[in-house]
């Protein structure tokens, strides 16, 4: 299919994976700066709520914020390259790309909602909602409504 005739779903599709990429990549510099100055942070004078989630956060360690960092950059550049396959109309970086981050990020929403303390957004929660809501609503058009749209 020609770009001038490519599907306006298409296209919207492609700017909100431009747009939660970019909060994506936002989001993970604020996990790490937050990493980075969380043994430094009085706790003294927070209330109880705020003291709880960064003694939470403190307590879940280096190899689990890696393992959660690294999941975030891959999904971040995933919804990034399938954008960009969405708009191109390709097959192999809008499909395929889009399927797997839209895997990826259910089975992370899945084991961040069953990992973390509530305190730290584990369980079930909008953030949750989302990270499961918009992954199945991709798999299904890229897989149904503009499965032919994307030949190249």
């Amino acid at each position: 299919m020609n770009e001038a005739k490519r599907p306006g779903g298409l296209t919207a599709l492609a700017v909100i994976n431009f747009i939660f990429s970019g909060w994506g990549l936002i989001g993970l510099l604020g996990l790490a700066v937050f990493f980075a100055f969380i043994g430094k942070i009085p706790t003294d004078e927070m209330e109880e709520a705020q003291r709880t989630q960064i003694e939470a956060f403190q307590e879940m360690g280096l190899p689990v914020f890696i393992f959660i960092f690294a999941l975030s950059i891959i999904s971040s550049v995933l919804l990034l390259l399938s954008g960009i396959g969405y708009l191109k109309q390709k097959k192999f970086l809008g499909r395929m790309i889009g399927n797997t981050y839209a895997i990826i990020s259910i089975v992370s929403s899945v084991i961040s909602g069953m990992m973390f303390a509530r305190e730290l957004g584990g369980g079930f929660n909008i953030g949750t909602m989302i990270g499961l809501i918009y992954p199945i609503i991709t798999l299904i058009l890229l897989n149904t409504t503009f499965k032919g749209d994307l030949t190249n």
